[in-house]
């Protein structure tokens, strides 16, 4: 039982003594008190990322609700915009089956996108109102749509324009 003491703390001494081996005692003399306050970056916004070449301060949760509200434009009759296109059809060639995934067009894996539902927020109302903002949002949405660099141009029939959906450009309205 002795012995078995002895050995235990010879080998917690020496563990001890090979974990501080490769450590280095720094004091600089400076103090908590004494150090410079952090200061805040007012340019800082996690949530606002400025993609490459992007120029938007909008929050990707927000752009998911316009898209995920675009792409069920594409099954049924768009309702929610102010002037919808009485003629609309389905622009897809098989609006049953021909799903339009987020990852037809947004091909990088870097977001998954089951974790970004359709939710309605003060900032989509605010958005909602800004005419050349949307405009711009449906156009960059409407050129992925029809670029053959994506996979969503295959489930299409056709172009997909402004008017596939509105009665009047959206713009001149």
């Amino acid at each position: 039982m002795r012995m078995h003491s002895f050995i235990w703390i010879g080998l917690v001494s020496l563990l001890l003594a090979g974990c501080s081996q490769n450590m280095e005692v720094v004091n600089s003399g400076e103090r908590l008190e004494d150090s410079p306050k952090p200061v805040a970056d007012t340019n800082a916004a996690p949530l606002a990322r400025k993609g490459e070449g992007e120029k938007s301060e909008v929050p990707p949760f927000v752009k998911a609700y316009f898209m995920h509200t675009w792409v069920e434009a594409l099954y049924g009759k768009p309702t929610q915009n102010k002037h919808p296109n009485p003629n609309w059809q389905s622009p897809l060639k098989d609006p049953v089956n021909g799903r339009v995934w987020c990852t037809d067009c947004h091909v990088s894996g870097q977001i998954d996108f089951s974790k970004i539902p359709k939710i309605r927020n003060p900032m989509v109302d605010d958005l909602e109102k800004d005419k050349q903002f949307m405009a711009d949002l449906m156009k960059k949405w409407v050129g992925r749509l029809n670029s053959d660099e994506f996979g969503a141009k295959a489930k299409l029939r056709g172009a997909v324009t402004c008017l596939t959906c509105h009665a009047t450009n959206p713009e001149l309205d």
